[in-house]
């Protein structure tokens, strides 16, 4: 285990107090001309911090979600989430994230014309993908025959933490040469001194963007007001991730006992029926099934 004691980014009080703060909007800005240099027509200038603010304290939503959400000086609207837990609604719940935002900018008078490009961006630390060998997917509306984009009003960008990490150990991607992967290994690099030399090597020599990031994030990693909220949402998380999978488990335990049961009474079902038919009487198959008369009546009644 690496001992700097580097805050973990998929933390996402970690995430935006990174990147989602005054003052560090040049590090969101390198980051995302990463994510989004094939998909807008130039570098992004500058941008505005919808909401720069970090909670103080933890209140009893302590997983409400903690996003980043910023409008581009060309006016093009982003969310940033991060999902440490494969819920199985990922793409469905990012729909929806884009759906509200595109929504919420319009108001009274305004055309329809008038609306802005929404682009959800979703940092994901599983699989979601798994047939697709990319790290970086990304969703727009296209013509399913032609796959002519019909509008560039919406993107889901999907950013898969398992990936990039799996490319790299795999030496199919080299960081020194991929921009966007050297931001990404920037969250497993927390727990990894050969990853994390390797990206401040990177920062001092060719990546000053990257290089105000990580010292940032070495400031804040031992910063103890911020520790103390970090620390508490981290437990957060881990609780409710707990909660989460005792829930699974209570739910599939009861559907195997379900199913058990279900397995008995047909093989019970089946046993009377063949029973009756070499002529055993009831009475003797009610003692074998160990159910009353009127019960094996019932199922023989009910045996088409």
């Amino acid at each position: 285990m690496y001992e700097k004691n580097l805050v973990n980014l998929r933390v996402d009080f970690a995430f935006k107090r990174l990147f989602g703060v005054e003052g560090n909007e040049d590090i969101l800005i390198g980051f995302l001309n990463a994510v989004l240099q094939s998909s807008l027509d130039e570098e992004i200038i500058s941008l505005h911090l919808d909401d720069p603010h970090l909670p103080r304290e933890q209140k009893d939503d302590k997983l409400s979600i903690l996003d980043l959400r910023a409008t581009l000086n060309n006016g093009i609207k982003l969310n940033i989430e991060i999902q440490v837990r494969d819920k199985k609604d990922m793409i469905e719940r990012s729909l929806f994230y884009w759906a509200g935002m595109y929504y919420s900018q319009m108001i009274q008078g305004m055309k329809y014309i008038e609306l802005r490009p929404t682009i959800c961006i979703n940092i994901v630390d599983f699989i979601l993908f798994p047939e697709e060998e990319d790290f970086h997917n990304v969703g727009v509306v296209m013509n399913k025959r032609s796959e002519h984009i019909i509008s560039d009003n919406m993107q889901l960008h999907f950013l898969e933490i398992p990936k990039v990490i799996r490319e790299w150990q795999e030496n199919r991607m080299d960081p020194w040469d991929d921009i966007l992967a050297r931001w990404l290994l920037l969250f497993p690099a927390y727990e990894d001194e050969k990853l994390t030399t390797i990206l401040e090597g990177i920062a001092m020599e060719k990546d000053p963007v990257l290089k105000k990031a990580i010292e940032d994030w070495e400031r804040l990693s031992s910063d103890k007001d911020f520790l103390r909220l970090y620390e508490a949402r981290e437990k957060a998380i881990k609780d409710r991730i707990s909660e989460i999978e005792t829930a699974e488990e209570k739910a599939a335990e009861k559907a195997a006992k379900k199913a058990a049961t279900e397995a008995r009474k047909a093989t019970k079902i089946e046993m009377i029926r063949n029973l009756i038919q070499v002529g055993v009487p009831i009475e003797k198959i009610s003692e074998a099934t160990e159910l009353s008369v009127e019960e094996v009546n019932e199922i023989l009644k009910n045996k088409e």
